[in-house]
């Protein structure tokens, strides 16, 4: 039996598109229009069928070969090496492996060619020794590849935000430092005339104390467009895990002692802070706390569980607001994950909500410094 109709040139035009004239042999890549050697314009380009255009041909078959035999899902673009070779290994390259190549090739290539219509984005790694001694560095390949995508790095470095102090974790003076290192960077980093000028976005990677993190998200506050990115554990990415709400908040608010003009403002989301881990609990007016449905490291795995604790968060500040105005003193004691403390000073009304004094936790909670302050 003879060969089936041939693919018209029109359905040869788009397979070369599609295969941005490369072989789609998996792991080839071979530029099939110019040699490679002397540079010249050259045709080095086969239409291999996947399922053969005759019945007797390699993968034929009496009643598919007339039926694909000119269409496009079934033609593959390759060099003359990988065109010979699965037409002689006919075991070896069956009909599912050819079209997961096929796929696979111009998948990515959709992939590639998408990134020439999305914004970009300036990667912006935040690190800082978690309790003074541990150390982290963050992959800037994990971080660009957490932004395709919807958006395409703008350097391939982006901007590094390193901050350390030789004083003791928990003293004024390590704060103090750290304050001022970060309010430096930030300014001629971020917030400086050329960023301005060109309305730079960011994407915003921190591995730091959540203090600090909270503090960037406050000096960011709605001056620069920016996204916020968590790591996981399982899988080891900095990529949002969901697209649905997986999870969600509840506020509970006690009364102590009325004489007091404080307020505490406890968030467990990560872990439990129970009562008796509250420094002197007895000397606040009320105790305000958010706590998630699901307690774990990874509570908020999409951007929709993000904004469902930053709504959660924002009524409780307005809240204490409306009840105790802004000369109450708020004293803050998070178990939360990184994207959530962003949030939680990114959301911060330095002209309306009260001053939030912001502790951490390192054999038990103290003060590290002040938001709005």
């Amino acid at each position: 039996m003879g060969r089936n109709k041939a693919p018209s040139d029109n359905t040869v035009r788009i397979l070369c598109g599609k295969a941005a004239g490369m072989c789609e042999f998996e792991g080839c890549n071979k530029r099939l229009f110019y040699d490679g050697v002397t540079l010249s314009n050259f045709n080095n380009a086969y239409v291999a069928h996947i399922v053969a255009s005759s019945a007797n041909g390699p993968r034929g078959d009496k009643i598919l070969s007339p039926q694909l035999s000119d269409k496009l899902e079934n033609l593959m673009l390759m060099c003359a090496d990988h065109h010979k070779l699965i037409d002689t290994n006919v075991d070896e390259y069956p009909v599912d492996r050819l079209k997961a190549m096929k796929v696979a090739h111009e998948e990515k290539l959709d992939r590639i060619c998408s990134l020439f219509t999305v914004p970009k984005t300036e990667i912006v790694r935040f690190v800082s020794p978690i309790k003074g001694t541990q150390t982290a560095n963050i992959d800037y390949n994990l971080a660009a590849k957490a932004v395709l995508p919807n958006k395409h790095p703008a350097s391939p470095y982006g901007i590094q935000m390193p901050i350390k102090s030789s004083y003791k974790y928990k003293s004024k003076e390590y704060w103090d430092d750290c304050i001022n290192q970060l309010e430096y960077q930030f300014q001629n980093a971020l917030y400086n005339p050329y960023i301005q000028l060109h309305r730079s976005n960011f994407s915003i990677f921190p591995i730091a104390p959540i203090p600090l993190i909270i503090k960037l998200g406050e000096l960011i506050g709605d001056k620069l467009p920016c996204d916020i990115y968590q790591k996981t554990r399982v899988p080891d990415t900095w990529e949002w895990q969901s697209v649905e709400l997986t999870n969600t908040f509840t506020i509970e608010s006690k009364e102590y002692n009325q004489e007091s003009e404080s307020v505490a403002l406890v968030i467990s989301l990560t872990n439990e802070i129970s009562d008796d881990r509250i420094p002197q609990i007895d000397k606040y007016r009320s105790i305000y706390k958010i706590t998630a449905s699901t307690l774990e490291v990874d509570c908020i795995k999409s951007i929709s569980d993000l904004s469902a604790f930053w709504h959660t968060y924002q009524s409780v500040c307005e809240e204490i607001l409306n009840l105790y105005g802004r000369n109450v003193g708020v004293h803050l004691f998070p178990a939360v994950p990184v994207s959530a403390a962003f949030e939680i000073g990114r959301r911060y009304m330095a002209n309306t909500y009260p001053k939030i004094n912001i502790y951490d936790e390192c054999d038990g909670f103290f003060e590290t410094l002040i938001l709005g302050g």
